[in-house]
This record gives structure tokens, sequence and C-alpha cells, in this order.
């Protein structure tokens, strides 16, 4: 569901504005395969979403899907789109040939980013964290984060 950012609450996705979102929110409920009537985009009055009719919604809306099968989709995106929790390095080319570049998330909290040569492997937690450049954990760099894992595909993701 879409609603303004606040402070007091954790977002999985920030956007811009609410176009933004809401096309966001499309592609997120098509690609998951989730109801646009449970996610307020089908302002319908019917019990069952447009796309139900169509054949494009499992029937989260009217009970015909189970509920716990539903939300393990939902679950899906959420893991997939958050930090919550996790630790891991997020690596892919660095300034020049034989460099790597490294960005920490521990605990669901970025630590930083550094880069290291192509022969030292980065598998030990303490370590990486002796490169790294400390840097503040806020929304905005997640956000930016999040949306190059999204954009870049081979990255290496290496979990603790």
């Amino acid at each position: 569901m879409l609603s303004k950012t606040d402070g007091r609450k954790k977002e999985i996705i920030s956007f811009p504005g609410a176009v933004e979102g809401k096309t966001a929110l499309l592609r997120i409920t098509e690609k998951y395969n989730l109801c646009q009537k449970l996610n307020n985009l089908d302002p319908s009055v019917t019990d069952a979403c447009f796309p139900y009719g169509l054949g494009n919604c499992n029937g989260g809306c009217i009970g015909a899907e189970p509920a716990a099968e539903y939300n393990l989709r939902v679950a899906e995106f959420i893991s997939f789109n958050s930090f919550n929790g996790q630790t891991m390095a997020i690596i892919d080319r660095g300034r020049v040939v034989d460099e790597r570049s490294v960005v920490l998330i521990e605990n669901g909290i970025y630590k930083g980013y550094g880069f290291y040569k192509l022969n030292y492997q980065v598998n030990n937690l303490d370590i990486l964290k002796n490169i790294l450049v400390p840097m503040d954990d806020t929304k905005d760099a997640k956000s930016i984060i999040r949306g190059y894992i999204r954009k870049k595909k081979g990255l290496k993701i290496v979990r603790f």
C-alpha cells in the first residue's frame, strides 16, 4: 500500500512522488502476482478485482487463495527489497581493473564502502570492516543501494 513516509515507521521502498510510487506498485503487483484490490490499486466496488476476472489474480481479494500462500509472495518481495537484519557484502567492479568495490550492510545497517585488490578475498567480516570508509546509515543511502541492486546485474552478494 502506498502512503507518505513517516520517520517513525520503516518503509520497504520510498519514491519521490505518488505517481512513481503507484507505477512501481503496479509493477510489483504484476511481478509477484499480487492482488490489485488488496494493494488499493483497483477502485471497483465489486468483491473481486478486475484482474481476477481476467485470470491474472489468484483470488486473494475474495478469499479464494489462502492468506498464508499470498503472504509468502509478499514476504518474498519484502526480503528481496529490504535489509531486515541481514549482514552482507555487495561486491562490484573497482576504480581500476585489478580492484573491487564493496558495500557492507551489517544487521540491516549500512556501515560503509571500500576498495580492495583482486587477490585479497573478502570473506572475513573483521578484515572487511578494517578496509571500510565508515558512512552514516540513512534512508537515502539505503534507497540508493536498493536501486543499485535492482538495476545492476552480475553483482556478487556475500551473506555472513
